[in-house]
């Protein structure tokens, strides 16, 4: 009798076949899972990189064409002077190194060894800028600037309205 006691808690303390099958199975289906989840994670990732950088470089397009705009106030010149001669559906480009608005050459803007980007040297980076200006009236001034590049996301687009407000 006290056999048959010893070998019923022994039994009652191990796992059985069945469960361990399971206990695989649950495991190797969250293993799988996250294994699939991965490549969209990563993919995402780089997406949110391209929008991110395309979101910077169209602030600081916006913010050249405000430079511009204030250089001309403080010059006591007309305030739209060369910020309103963009041909219509080709615009203009300008980088940092460029003291003003150009007609818009389709170029990509290259990354230089410095991690800025600008037209004249560096390496081609995926990334186009274009600048949209269109007078309303005396005293504003609507300003597109648009990202593109290849893949998802694109194009980005922010737009202001600048104002004569001297």
């Amino acid at each position: 009798m006290l056999e048959k006691l010893k070998f019923n808690k022994i039994k009652e303390r191990a796992f059985t076949l069945v469960e361990v099958f399971v206990a695989i199975s649950v495991l190797s289906i969250g293993v799988v899972g996250s294994f699939g989840v991965l490549p969209v994670m990563i993919k995402n990732q780089a997406i949110n990189t391209d929008t991110f950088i395309a979101s910077r470089l169209a602030n600081e397009g916006m913010e050249l064409v405000r430079n511009l705009r204030d250089e001309n106030w403080l010059k006591e010149q007309d305030w739209t002077a060369g910020l309103t001669n963009c041909p219509v559906g080709t615009g203009c480009e300008i980088d940092y190194n460029d003291p003003a608005l150009s007609v818009n050459q389709n170029r990509f803007l290259k990354l230089d060894s410095d991690s800025f980007y600008k037209y004249d040297s560096g390496v081609n980076s995926k990334f186009k800028r274009k600048i949209i200006t269109n007078k309303i009236d005396a005293t504003t001034l609507n300003v597109k600037v648009e990202i593109s590049w290849s893949g998802k996301g694109s194009p980005l687009m922010v737009e202001e309205n600048f104002y004569d407000w001297r």
